[in-house]
């Protein structure tokens, strides 16, 4: 699967509602601060409305929809609430990397910040991340990033994420609830 797949399956699960809340506020925060989020869910939002509506009348209903998945797609953290905190003072710590992280408070969820040309080591992810650029800029040798952009850590993907310019960069990160990496946070 190419990155380009990869960022089309994750904006269409997440038309979709499949996604856990960590991923959900990633790509609703993508969404709201970025041009392209909000066109590739407003792609997805329209194709899903053409395909509800030619499919049978039982999957269109939302409240049989809901009674079959038989959970919430939240349980209180929205892409306002990230922002609002991600804007004020913050409890950061610093991990075993030097980078510092802070507490968005869903679990799956956090802040990473770089300081104005610090990096963090390099390394790889065994499963899908999820990171939303906040304020700043970095790069990782795939690109680099600023406000709004979505960078999806593919699992076996290494890479080195450094702040780049006079600003620090703040990002969401998001990653399926773990009750291993709990204790590293």
């Amino acid at each position: 699967m190419t990155h380009t797949d990869t960022y089309i399956a994750f904006m269409m699960d997440h038309a979709a509602g499949n996604h856990p809340e960590s991923f959900a506020v990633a790509g609703d925060l993508h969404i709201s601060l970025s041009e392209r989020g909000a066109e590739t869910a407003h792609l997805w939002s329209m194709i899903g409305g053409v395909m509800l509506e030619r499919s049978d009348p039982i999957l269109a209903d939302p409240a049989q929809q809901s009674s079959r998945t038989g959970r919430a797609r939240w349980s209180g953290l929205s892409a306002d609430e990230v922002l609002f905190q991600s804007s004020g003072d913050l409890s950061w710590r610093r991990g075993f990397s030097g980078v510092q992280y802070a507490s968005a408070g869903t679990p799956g969820t956090k802040f990473m910040k770089l300081e104005p040309g610090q990096s963090a080591p390099m390394h790889g992810h065994g499963g899908l991340e999820a990171t939303v650029v906040l304020s700043g800029r970095f790069t990782d040798g795939y690109g680099t990033y600023s406000r709004g952009d979505l960078v999806l850590g593919e699992p076996g993907m290494r890479h080195k994420p450094a702040a780049v310019g006079d600003e620090s960069c703040i990002c969401f990160v998001a990653h399926r609830p773990n009750r291993f990496w709990s204790f590293f946070q």
